[in-house]
């Protein structure tokens, strides 16, 4: 059973900010290639803390420079997370570096980070809109955009200046590119200005399948096939291209050797054959004659980036206002609130399934019945081995075969 530690009442969640001043990294960025940059060229620093949240930004125009350029950026002190680094000219980041996890007593001098150039699959832009990152891509004359709830296709509209693309028959969804900046309507709900972000880091990428057992790698630029009696196939990436429909299409080819594939993903849920471990994607692997299916994409993904809201303890319910959240960070670490007191712990995420480390937690006193609930969702948290999400995209977080958590992410998120 999970072990609730007692700590006192100022504690900070781990992945949190405290208000207590900033601290300045520094670095500087270069490529290796002999490119010169164009003078409306951008440089872009974020530093997103565990939790996938915005803790700083910079934004420096390279007005004319040529790499290895400086930058610096102030984060919170206290913030953890990791930095990233790239290139943009327009709306499209053509240089990107690798994450560098940032801790709150590493060295402020991150040295010279290399960036290497981006190769998208799919999706070619992405912008963040308040706390929501999307990202948005060509398919044919329509685009194509994925927000953390949707994928949507959108048609072109005529616009008195930038491209706005509407869904059909529902002008209340919109996506009104002007640029580096951006506006997204989802339904009426009008977004904070979208501008342009780093990518999200898709690679590598990994999908597979059972019966027969298969596995795809996507990273640098290659597809790496694996099957069950078969000798490893690499072949060079050779489009990335998004349907109509909102499927990321991929191709991959060596004419020397006469040899094809496609992998085609789809943003549905897709379980396991084997684990039951759910994955945010469907996938088709074509080769030839044959096409094998199966899951693609991390599990953790459909953790992350979000506030869990706890709508149910093993089916008693929850009192009124007093929901425990679960927020997912992308280290192995958890926190939230348990009815009362602040709480985080550590968790374990397998092919397998799912598992809370002891917990810690503040120690503020509340009335009898909320502190009892709070006891309940700690000892739930202790029990569980696995998740899943339903058909309403509610987080089942599950002890065995019975659901002794359910939760949903909060609005707007």
């Amino acid at each position: 059973m999970l072990r609730v530690l007692g700590v006192v009442a100022a504690l900070i969640l781990p992945f949190a900010v405290q208000a207590q001043g900033y601290r300045t990294l520094s670095g500087t960025v270069t490529y290796r290639e002999r490119i010169a940059l164009p003078p409306e060229a951008v440089l872009l620093v974020e530093v997103e803390g565990f939790d996938l949240r915005l803790e700083a930004e910079a934004r420096s125009p390279t007005d004319g420079r040529q790499v290895p350029i400086p930058f610096t950026v102030d984060i919170p002190e206290g913030a953890e997370g990791q930095l990233r680094v790239g290139i943009a000219v327009g709306a499209h980041v053509g240089w990107l570096g690798d994450a560098v996890t940032i801790e709150v007593n590493a060295p402020t001098d991150l040295g010279e980070i290399v960036l290497r150039r981006h190769q998208p699959l799919g999706f070619d832009t992405a912008f963040r809109c308040g706390d929501r990152k999307i990202r948005t891509g060509p398919a044919g004359e329509a685009l194509v955009v994925d927000t953390p709830d949707t994928r949507l296709t959108l048609s072109p509209v005529e616009a008195a200046s930038g491209a706005r693309y509407e869904a059909e028959g529902d002008p209340e969804t919109y996506f009104w590119n002007r640029g580096d900046s951006a506006l997204l309507s989802l339904d009426g709900d009008l977004l904070p200005e979208c501008r342009v972000s780093l990518p999200m880091d898709d690679t590598p990428y990994r999908a597979g399948g059972n019966e027969p057992f298969w596995t795809v790698t996507l990273d640098a630029g290659e597809m790496l096939v694996t099957r069950l009696g078969m000798d490893d196939l690499t072949l060079p990436l050779t489009e990335s291209a998004l349907s109509e429909g909102g499927e990321i299409v991929l191709t991959a080819a060596d004419p020397d050797r006469a040899l094809h594939a496609v992998l085609v993903r789809t943003r549905a849920l897709c379980r396991d054959t084997m684990t039951g471990m759910p994955h945010p994607e469907t996938v088709e692997l074509s080769m030839g004659d044959e096409t094998l299916t199966g899951c693609g994409g991390d599990p953790l993904a459909l953790l992350t980036g979000r506030t869990w809201v706890v709508e149910d303890i093993g089916g008693a319910g929850i009192i009124d206002n007093t929901q425990p959240t679960l927020v997912f960070g992308t280290e192995g670490r958890v926190a939230g609130g348990g009815s009362c007191n602040r709480w985080f712990a550590g968790y374990t995420l397998t092919g397998e399934g799912l598992s809370f480390g002891e917990a810690g937690a503040t120690m503020m006193a509340c009335p009898e019945a909320v502190m009892a609930q709070e006891q309940r969702f700690f000892a739930a948290l202790g029990r569980i081995t696995g998740f899943d999400i339903d058909e309403t995209g509610a987080l089942l977080l599950r002890a065995g075969d019975e659901v002794a958590l359910t939760a949903r992410a909060a609005t707007g998120e």
